[in-house]
Order: structure tokens, then sequence, then C-alpha cells
């Protein structure tokens, strides 16, 4: 009790008090985005709704609970051999022993909610690529550098990436692979080779997805990454498609306009009303776009990037690099999830089913990011207090 009392006293309220406001707006958006259809089809109104709020608290103890984590711990060798093999047990569980969810086998059942193992991929991922920071710093302090590459560690996440894209899981892959390049690129590798590898990674992306355009599907007839290309080809023109993969988007398109500057007003859309799928999960930001206007994204937008940045700035404060590589593994996280999933809502990229950290409904979103989150600010809370110490 004294450990939490100490703790709270050097708190970081620039963090927390943000994210308190995210996940009061994701409540109220889910129930406004969900109450509707579940009056439809004679469910109780605020079933999401309580389902979210559950997810909340457990989000708060999630905080806590890293919170009194030593950061020195989750660096530690046996720490992350065992995570290794429950990640990748996770996701060979939920590949080719759970019930496909929209085309792709992500989804462990717990009861409460559905558990994905990507999820706590990314996080694990952030915690695996900083402890390659924490040896070599280990090393360099004992004067043992090692000149010779490691491919271990390569061999590792390409394990975990591979399990990833074969459920299949284009933006959980996407998130992933996108956090291992920033923080590989971050830790004081070749600068120049690094970034040349990024730009040829994202130039063949790019590449590729255009050349998909011109590739007959009918090959894929009836496999699970049918659905995949469905999306990209509602990506490409959504009106082309308006009555299949191309109706979320549209919809989409609607919700945006309908609310313009300030909005229809608080559980007034039209677009949740059973044309836009699944209004409180990954299209969230579009109903808040068409009940609250470009005022209220504008909002959460800030919120997000406030966080964001307090994130990176704390990695940068960070006296050891380990921590420095947590906040900025962290911070690419939520930022990447954040932009990938603005992008989808308003058709700059394709729909991947990724959620808008702390807003869209999700019990596995909310809690790792939760955890995430708690992390940083134990780390500020180190911060303060050692700066504390030295005056």
């Amino acid at each position: 009790m004294k450990k939490f009392r100490d703790k709270m006293r050097y708190f970081d309220f620039y963090l927390f008090v943000p994210y308190i406001i995210l996940c009061c707006i994701g409540a109220v958006m889910v129930y406004s985005a969900s109450s509707i259809n579940l009056s439809y089809a004679g469910a109780a109104t605020n079933t999401y709704l309580m389902k979210q709020l559950l997810y909340v608290v457990i989000g708060l103890g999630c905080v806590f609970f890293s919170i009194m984590i030593p950061t020195i711990k989750l660096a530690h060798r046996n720490f992350i051999i065992i995570g290794f093999f429950v990640m990748v047990v996770l996701l060979l569980y939920a590949k080719f022993f759970t019930t496909a969810v929209n085309g792709a086998n992500g989804w462990i059942n717990l009861k409460l909610f559905s558990f994905q193992p990507a999820e706590l991929c990314k996080l694990y991922l952030v915690l695996f690529m900083a402890q390659i920071t924490f040896n070599r710093e280990h090393s360099n302090s004992m004067g043992t550098l090692i000149s010779k590459p490691n491919w271990k560690p390569v061999i590792l996440v390409s394990i975990l990436l591979i399990l990833v894209l074969i459920e299949p899981d284009l933006g959980g892959f996407s998130i992933n692979a996108f956090i291992t390049l920033v923080m590989y690129y971050a830790s004081g590798k070749d600068y120049r080779k690094s970034l040349l590898c990024l730009s040829g990674i994202l130039g063949s992306i790019i590449i590729v997805v255009q050349l998909l355009r011109f590739w007959d599907p009918a090959p894929l007839k009836g496999t699970k990454i049918e659905y995949m290309y469905a999306r990209l080809t509602a990506f490409y023109n959504p009106f082309n498609v308006s009555s299949t993969s191309g109706q979320q988007l549209i919809n989409s398109y609607y919700a945006i306009s309908n609310g313009g500057l300030f909005g229809v007003g608080l559980g007034n859309s039209v677009q949740k009303r059973g044309y836009l799928p699944e209004p409180y999960t990954d299209f969230i930001i579009a109903i808040i776009s068409e009940e609250l206007g470009a005022v209220g994204v504008m909002v959460v937008l800030l919120l997000i990037t406030w966080i964001v940045l307090r994130i990176f700035l704390i990695g940068i404060r960070a006296s050891r690099p380990y921590e420095t590589m947590i906040c900025y593994g962290i911070g690419t996280f939520m930022g990447i999830e954040t932009l990938f999933n603005v992008g989808a809502v308003n058709g700059l990229l394709p729909i991947t089913g990724v959620t808008f950290p702390f807003v869209s409904y999700g019990g596995s979103s909310m809690i790792v990011l939760s955890l995430a989150l708690g992390i940083v600010i134990n780390i500020s809370i180190n911060q303060k207090r050692n700066r504390k110490g030295k005056i």
C-alpha cells in the first residue's frame, strides 16, 4: 500500500485524464451506435454499453496493474521466452480451433468477451524489441560488444508475424510489422539502411496493392482470402460494389457527409439504423462524425494525438534506452492503429478491421491498450521520482 501511495505522488495525469475522457466518449458513442439496432432485435438497448463499461473498468485495473510492475522485470529473459511460446500457442489455437468471424480465425471466445491474440502480440513485440535493446545496453556496459549479427530475433518475430497473417489478419499483421520496423529504426541501427528497407517495404506494398486491381479473383472463390480481396475491391471503387463489400465504406461516406461541422445531434444518426454494419466497432468514428460533426471528431483526434505525443516525449526524456524503446513502440502502436482506423473510415486506406484506441467497442483492444498505457505511466512516474531525488 505504501508503494502504491508513493507511485500516486508522481502519477502522470497528463496521460491518464485524456485516456479517461476517451473511454467515456467511447462508452457514450458505443451506446448511441448500438442501442437502436438492439431495440429492433428486441434485446436490451444497453447490452453493449454495459459490456463496454465493464471493459473500461477492467482496463483501469490493467493500468494500475502495469504501474505496480517494475519495468526491469519486463526485460527478463525468461519473461520474453515464455511470452513467445504463449503467443505462438494462442495464435495457433485461434487459427485452427476457433470459428471464423468475417473470414478470419482471430478470436478466442472467453464468454465475457472474444480475445484477439493479435492484439496482445502488438504489446509483446514492443517488449520483445525493447529487450533486444536492453541486452545490447547491458553488453555495452560489460564491455562485451558483439559485432556478429544475430538472426534469432528476426526468425522469432517473423514466426509471430506469419501466424498473424495466416489468420488472415492483414490489419494486425501491418500494425505488428510497423511496430517492429519503427523500433528497429529507433534502436540505433544503421539509419540509412533502415530507412531504405522501410521505404522499400512500403513501396512494394503500394505496388502490390495497385497490381491486384488487375488480377482475376476467380481462384479465390470460396476461400477466406476472398473476403480480404473483397475489401480491397471496395477500397478501389466502393460504388462499383455498393451492394456487397462497398456498402460499409459508402455508408461511412454518407455518415461523414450528414454530420457536417457540428453534427445532427447525439443519438440522431441515420446510418447506424441498419445501414452501417456494426457501427460501434471499426466505424465508430463515422457515427461520431455524423452525430457530433467534424468538431467532435477533432476533439477525439486531438485527445489521442496528445496521448501519442506525450508517450514519445516520455520516451525522449527516459534516461535508459530500454524505457525509450518501450515508449517509442507503444506510441507507434497507438498512432498506427489510429491512422489505420481513420484512414479506413475515410476511404484513404483499405478496411482492415482495426479499432479506434479506447473508443471502439471491444474487450481485448481495451485491455491490451490499457496495459500498454500503464507501462508508460510507470516509466513517467520513475522519471519524476528520479528527478525529484536529484534536486
